[in-house]
């Protein structure tokens, strides 16, 4: 017997029961089939399952009766589901035609019967099968996750990364008679580093502790201004320049503006933390009257905020004069799992705590560097005596990146290696396709695709969401303009549709703009088996019959 005959042998079976409860296994039987394969083939053929078809046609024989002229009275039950049970909250019984309950009833039975018209012309497209959509942790997406230091010819590559870190003096974009030479000095960092496919994250200093720069980290210009400096010895030594001189300030908020006229939205570029003032730029000096006043902290915050639109920008402390609740600056914690959590006054989440900064992460990015003395003990999975659970810091900061130089160095062991991917893997966002469906609706065909952030945070740049059909090597891709990626937060899922055109033997695929031109994609956490080289995830395909 062939399928069409034996589906409509147990539609005939099912119509002449319609108004018992329904025999899936003898309506299977009708067919000459089992329950399971039946199911699944009437599916296919009809566009819905057997139990949608059973509630539609029993949906349709209840607005027939409550519309017929004849009609007298009719039992109304308005029924609450609760706690998994059908619990009977009214009956109304003995109605006449002409009552207010009559005409509640006669409005209702209309609109359920719209409602079932409107079923009949929204229906599954029939023939589309979806893949088993299985979670696989992502591991080195964009935007996220462990970043190595930038070094000539790019770093070990075992643990996957998508990012580097470097560092720069201020004389390297300035030169020592005051011109900018912003861009002869990123340009040789941004080109090597997007031509790995990776972005850059930087920061810009005057002072860098212990390193044989020195007082040449400052173009010669300020010096010459009589701007003051000092000398100390604390963390290996260097110079101080006079962070309150508010001609140093001045210079700066004008550097910040020339480097946002450069640079802001170039796309090499992931995020940028704020530097400029104190040691390595982290806004903390051994010699407090260097220190720049809050009103001059103020100022470099501003200066950042008002000229840097689309670049994600960062600064080292939570309450920093300038920063805001909802403002447009990031946090970094360069002492990530030593001094993270609530505790000392000192530490990253108390100052998050007292500036009312703790939910800065939905809107702005958290980043940092896993405290250097304790990576090694870390990936080795020793015990970090003086040290806060790793997890723990990343829940409870919402951390999307960190600098993790110990990640990258050439002798790691494979459990090391494992240990890294999983600890970067657990940074930032975390994109799942949870379900996929190809839907008919009043004769045009729509695809919907949920996705689910399983991470500890959004991702902060607006990229795009696409559905494309058609094979691994040319697809057809619609942008889906119904949802923004940027707003999916932690744990919520969010359903992304486009009209498509889709026929037999064609697949469904689903894919995130990429941050970089040319560089890496975004990967969905779902089984390898089903990634592509550019990043979509095959969804289901169309059947041949």
């Amino acid at each position: 017997m062939d399928w069409i005959t034996g589906i409509s042998k147990a539609i005939d079976y099912i119509e002449e029961h319609i108004t018992e409860p329904t025999d899936y296994a003898r309506a299977a039987k009708e067919a000459c089939s089992s329950p399971f394969n039946f199911q699944r083939v009437f599916a296919m053929l009809c566009g819905y399952t057997l139990g949608d078809y059973v509630r539609m046609r029993r949906l349709t024989l209840a607005g027939e009766e409550l519309l017929s002229p004849e009609l007298v009275w009719a039992p109304v039950f308005f029924v609450l589901r609760k706690g998994g049970k059908n619990v009977i909250l009214i009956e109304e019984s003995n109605i006449e035609r002409k009552t207010p309950m009559r005409r509640f009833l006669k409005f209702f039975a209309r609109l359920f019967v719209l409602l079932l018209g409107l079923s009949l012309c929204i229906s599954p497209l029939g023939g589309f099968a979806a893949y088993n959509l299985e979670y696989e942790q992502a591991v080195g997406n964009p935007l996220k996750g462990f970043m190595p230091f930038y070094k000539q010819g790019g770093a070990d590559n075992s643990v996957p990364y998508s990012m580097e870190w470097f560092y720069v003096p201020l004389s390297a974009l300035m030169s020592d008679s005051g011109e900018y030479t912003i861009r002869e000095g990123l340009e040789p960092y941004l080109e090597e580093i997007s031509a790995r496919g990776n972005q850059a994250v930087f920061r810009v200093y005057l002072d860098y502790p212990g390193s044989g720069i020195g007082e040449k980290a400052v173009p010669q210009f300020i010096w010459d201004m009589g701007i003051k400096k000092e000398h100390y010895d604390e963390y290996g030594g260097g110079w101080c320049p006079d962070y309150s001189d508010g001609r140093l300030i001045d210079i700066l908020c004008d550097f910040v503006r020339e480097l946002a006229r450069e640079y802001d939205g170039d796309r090499r570029i992931a995020y940028i933390t704020t530097g400029l003032l104190g040691h390595w730029g982290e806004w903390h000096v051994c010699l407090p009257e260097l220190e720049a006043s809050k009103e001059q902290k103020a100022k470099i915050i501003s200066a950042f905020a008002e000229n840097f639109k689309t670049t994600r920008i960062l600064t080292r402390y939570p309450g920093t004069p300038g920063t805001t609740r909802g403002g447009n600056v990031g946090f970094h914690d360069d002492s990530f799992t030593h001094s993270t959590l609530y505790g000392e006054s000192w530490y990253f989440m108390s100052k998050m705590k007292k500036a009312h900064q703790t939910g800065a992460w939905k809107n702005q990015p958290i980043g940092g560097e896993f405290r250097p003395e304790g990576q090694s003990a870390f990936l080795s999975g020793a015990p970090l005596d003086g040290y806060q659970d790793y997890s723990e810091c990343v829940n409870v900061t919402h951390c999307s990146w960190l600098m993790m130089a110990g990640a990258f160095e050439e002798n790691l062991g494979a459990d090391e290696i494992e240990r890294a991917k999983t600890a970067s893997a657990a940074l930032g966002y975390d994109f799942t396709v949870t379900d996929a469906r190809v839907m008919k609706i009043f004769g045009k065909i729509y695809a919907f695709v949920t996705i689910k952030n399983t991470g500890v945070a959004p991702i902060y740049y607006d990229l795009g969401v696409s559905l494309g059909v058609g094979n691994e090597k040319n697809a057809q891709w619609t942008k889906a303009e119904n949802q923004k990626l940027c707003r999916l937060m932690p744990g919520k899922s969010a359903v992304f549709s486009a009209q498509i055109s889709i026929d037999d033997g064609q697949s469904l695929f689903v894919r995130i703009e990429t941050p970089l031109e040319n560089g890496k994609p975004i990967r969905f956490s779902n089984s390898s088996e089903l990634q592509r080289a550019d990043g979509s995830l095959e969804l289901g395909n169309m059947m041949r019959f």
